[in-house]
């Protein structure tokens, strides 16, 4: 019998601040941010919206006006750049990645089109990932993503406990090694892809310790995990299908709808994310940044 999936409301509860207005868009995670204005946000505005970032996982703030220079200030205010590998940044502005689709391309092929959080074989995986849509389409190219809290607390407590003890093998294989040809696809970005990647395979703890919140994350995902330390992959494979099914439940989803201006900011700590391809014929321009994060540490074994 398939598993009833649920989850309430309190879990992703708006608390109020002087600087901005907080609207959940699901019982699961997700919020739109009104009446702010980035460019202008003051120290305690700053600290109210990376404590909201914490209370929803993701943010949606929408109605802003922001250069590329101006995302590379806003996103500094989170922290460090992240590191992009695989994906040729801007030539001018070394940590932005131009995410662009034409209405000409093709392929219905997107960059990063599948269930992941960014870059999880990195051994300090980014923090945050900020993504801007300059030219969105009217309808389309919306954004799914999860809340990895939900999954880690649904699992019993026999299966949280096991994997509190197993690490995860991330690597990037799947998306960008020797068969990784759907890359060949996205005809407007400059990927690489094709070569050995073993230089980028790493474990991570199964379940983790998030270090601002310290709640217990399941810190996997279908693009990168692709297998378990010490495991053969015929008895890892049925364990991590498991696991996959239940954080993509819709229940522990919210689905985000592009407007343009509006500003993405999500943690790939406790957050997984999924942009739909359902826009091919249309144009599609984003602008992309990541903070770093720290190493991912473990759970605490009950």
């Amino acid at each position: 019998m398939p598993e009833f999936f649920y989850t309430t409301a309190k879990n992703n509860q708006a608390r109020s601040s002087n600087h901005f207005r907080t609207v959940p868009v699901a019982g699961s995670l997700g919020a739109d941010v009104h009446d702010i204005d980035l460019n202008n946000l003051s120290d305690a505005g700053q600290a109210d919206l990376r404590q909201a970032l914490m209370d929803h996982g993701v943010l949606f703030i929408r109605d802003q006006n922001l250069s590329v220079e101006q995302l590379e200030a806003v996103t500094l205010r989170f922290g460090e750049f992240g590191k992009e590998p695989y994906v040729q940044p801007m030539a001018d502005h070394p940590h932005v990645v131009h995410v662009l689709k034409e209405a000409g391309e093709g392929s219905p092929f997107v960059f990063g089109g599948a269930w992941h959080s960014d870059w999880s074989f990195q051994e300090r995986p980014p923090a945050f990932t900020l993504l801007y849509g300059h030219d969105v389409p009217e309808s389309g190219g919306d954004t799914l993503f999860n809340n990895m809290y939900l999954a880690c607390e649904w699992l019993s407590p026999t299966l949280r406990n096991l994997l509190r003890q197993l690490d995860g093998i991330h690597t990037p294989e799947f998306g960008y090694g020797p068969k990784a040809a759907h890359n060949a696809g996205i005809e407007n970005m400059q990927i690489r892809f094709g070569d050995n990647v073993d230089e980028d395979v790493r474990t991570h703890p199964m379940i983790t310790r998030h270090p601002e919140t310290g709640r217990e994350v399941l810190f996997a995902n279908p693009a990168y995990t692709l297998g378990i330390a010490g495991m053969k992959p015929e008895e890892s494979r049925p364990l991590l299908d498991y696991l996959f099914s239940v954080a993509a439940a819709p229940a522990f989803t919210c689905r985000m709808r592009w407007t343009p201006g509006t500003l993405a900011i999500w943690d790939n700590r406790c957050v997984w994310h999924q942009p739909i391809s359902d826009y091919f014929g249309k144009r599609r321009e984003m602008f992309r940044t990541t903070v770093v994060g720290e190493k991912p540490s473990r759970g605490e074994t009950a």
